[in-house]
């Protein structure tokens, strides 16, 4: 699958992160966009199921993505979908993020996927409702753009009444799980995530180039309502996307 995606060797964040998520570490990266850091936890994540599949007993939900976004979580799951062309019956995963019928997601998650991925509003509303339960199953838990995360997570959980905590998330998890934590930036916000789920992590700051080379370049516009304009703007200069 990789080499039909046209990658001939790994990134400088994959030929660091890949190693240290194998051997089983929490890790932090702090990596901008278009450094190839989808692919550096994803790799190691679809390698773990497919081992654990030889001993697992029954089909369990055993990876969760969170990304602040629907946009950022439909590009992961096409890299994941991409990754796992050759094994698709045995790693199958779910976006949880689009508009896709609520209760239409339930069924979706009865059927026990292996890899979910999921904004964080959704993720709430999921857990809440009992549909999505990762107390027993759950094995990696990866945070991607980490800082917008949590401001997020915060907000939504105030806007449900709960204490603006993120421990009320951890709740639902495991007490035992490998943990990825994503960041263009190494912020305060990433720093208290940092605290409440890696367990004695690796930490991985690269020196990069301060531009993606112009083969990882893409151009958009954004159609956007008024009212959206300064989330996304916010949101943009919290990535550093721009400056």
């Amino acid at each position: 699958a990789i080499t039909k995606l046209g990658w001939m060797e790994p990134t400088l964040i994959q030929e660091k992160a890949i190693p240290l998520l194998l051997e089983g570490k929490d890790l932090l990266i702090r990596a901008r966009t278009g450094s190839g850091k989808t692919a550096a936890f994803a790799i190691p994540l679809i390698q773990k199921i497919l081992s654990n599949k030889r001993t697992q007993e029954k089909q369990e939900i055993k990876g969760l993505i969170i990304a602040p976004s629907k946009e950022l979580c439909k590009q992961i799951y096409h890299v994941i979908l991409s990754l796992t062309i050759k094994c698709c019956r045995e790693v199958r995963t779910v976006d949880l993020s689009s508009q896709t019928d609520f209760n239409a997601q339930k069924l979706l998650l009865s059927e026990m996927p292996d890899i979910v991925v999921v904004t964080p509003s959704r993720l709430l509303q999921h857990l809440k409702t009992k549909n999505l339960m990762l107390k027993r199953s759950l094995d990696t838990l990866i945070i991607d753009e980490a800082d917008l995360v949590r401001i997020y997570i915060i907000k939504f959980l105030f806007s449900f009444g709960y204490e603006k905590d993120l421990k009320a998330v951890l709740t639902y998890l495991p007490t035992a799980y490998q943990a990825v934590l994503a960041s263009a930036t190494l912020s305060e916000d990433v720093q208290t995530l940092k605290k409440l789920i890696l367990h004695n992590p690796a930490i991985l700051k690269l020196k990069e180039p301060p531009l993606a080379p112009p083969t990882q370049l893409a151009h958009y516009t954004l159609a956007a309502e008024e009212n959206d304009k300064a989330a996304i703007l916010y949101a943009l200069l919290k990535l550093h996307l721009i400056r």
